[in-house]
């Protein structure tokens, strides 16, 4: 049995407005998630990061004496560290010590399935790495000239370094732009047949995963009660209650502080939603702090220009916390893990999907009745009428499969 790590955590609180307390919870919940024991907290109030040890010298001696006597392996804060007082407090401390950015990229690490989500995973350590590479200069000298030859110093093991992970950066870039073509051909295919597109996203742990499960009917994506259990975005078709095919896309979780990193490496996984008909914003109500989540995801979807979307607000876990009843068109009350209110849920989808619909009068000649199935799946039936030679239909469709059904029309009659 693999023994597991325990970990002293430490936060700095520079302003008492912030929800410090929350942002202490939710590291403990990363630590969890990643598989280290929490043991102990401390905490300090600091108006500005020490430039040498981003908290007091004074308190870098109190976690000294709590790491020998806790016998603790790993120190996380729960801010950002350079690589100078990264060092500096390895020295003394004389354990591992991490921030919150080294310990989400860690747990993307352990949760990557596709080869894309690790490529992008890898491009993100990569840089995070490269700005940490320290040495002597003259130790870590490789090469010097030989006796009775004027030269100096050859290239340095630190430059050596820097110049593979370069290197490596450079190839993940390619890779991943390789990937990237071929979404964006996997796209325009679907723009050929289009269906519209919906788009779930919310904090980490929101229960977006849970909720394409009782969707599809399926227990085939992962769903867990721990903090990022799913990266890589997945996508299912889905029959709303109007017959008509939508496809669910699950995506990655956003929560506070997130890497820069990790939003650069994940970019082009995250504008797919930019591609929506509608946003689904799952929010977890049973979360205390959820109006703070809900801002965060909100600004993020600001940030990659999918605000101008229409957003159906949901607030999940309705069954763990019990709330007033704010049932309205943009916001709805569920329970995923249950299915209260999924049937409300895709009503309000439906209506709005159907506000994008345009009203067509169409004539289907007998020899043409096959593209009846079809209209079934991408329309909204309104009348139905038979004469001798013709079909007479009444109906609400997108502009996309409105060409669509018109050319094949076209070709048909």
């Amino acid at each position: 049995m693999i023994k597991k790590e325990k970990a002293l955590l430490i936060g700095v609180n520079a302003n008492t407005k912030n929800n410090f307390d929350n942002s202490i919870e939710e590291l403990k919940q990363l630590a969890y998630t990643r598989g280290i024991i929490t043991t102990k907290t401390v905490l300090q109030n600091k108006k500005s990061p020490d430039s040498k040890f981003f908290i007091g010298s004074g308190k870098v001696l109190e976690i000294k004496k709590i790491c020998e006597s806790e016998n603790i392996d790993i120190v996380i804060f729960d801010d950002n560290l350079t690589p100078t007082q990264q060092k500096n407090l390895e020295n003394i401390i004389d354990v591992k010590v991490i921030d919150r950015t080294r310990l989400i990229l860690d747990i993307f690490a352990q949760r990557a399935r596709t080869q894309e989500a690790k490529l992008q995973i890898e491009l993100a350590e990569k840089n995070y790495n490269l700005s940490r590479l320290t040495g002597k200069e003259k130790s870590m000298a490789q090469q010097v000239g030989n006796i009775g030859v004027r030269a100096g110093f050859g290239e340095k093991k630190i430059e050596i370094d820097r110049r593979k992970i370069r290197d490596r950066i450079s190839y993940l870039k390619k890779e991943i732009g390789k990937i990237k073509c071929h979404r964006e051909i996997q796209r325009s295919r679907r723009h050929e047949v289009p269906i519209p597109i919906v788009s779930l996203v919310g904090y980490t742990n929101a229960g977006k995963s849970t909720l394409l499960n009782h969707l599809t009917k399926k227990n085939n994506v992962y769903a867990d009660d721990r903090l990022f259990s799913t990266l890589d975005a997945t996508t299912r078709k889905v029959k709303l209650l109007s017959q008509r095919w939508v496809l669910f896309t699950d995506t990655v979780g956003f929560i506070k502080k997130l890497p820069h990193q990790l939003i650069a490496a994940f970019k082009s996984t995250i504008e797919e939603i930019t591609e929506s008909d509608l946003i689904v914003h799952l929010i977890d109500i049973s979360n205390p702090n959820h109006n703070e989540c809900e801002s965060i995801v909100l600004s993020v979807l600001k940030e990659i220009g999918a605000d101008n979307l229409p957003i159906l607000n949901v607030y999940n876990k309705c069954d763990i916390v019990e709330i007033k009843n704010n049932n309205t068109d943009n916001y709805i009350n569920i329970s995923a893990s249950t299915g209260f209110g999924v049937d409300r849920l895709l009503y309000l989808i439906d209506k709005q999907l159907e506000a994008k619909l345009e009203y067509r009068k169409i004539s289907v000649p007998y020899k043409s009745l096959s593209i009846i199935n079809k209209l079934k799946s991408v329309s909204k039936i309104l009348k139905y009428k038979s004469f001798k030679n013709c079909t007479e239909l009444e109906i609400l469709i997108d502009k996309k499969n409105w060409g669509q059904i018109e050319k094949y029309l076209s070709h048909n009659i």
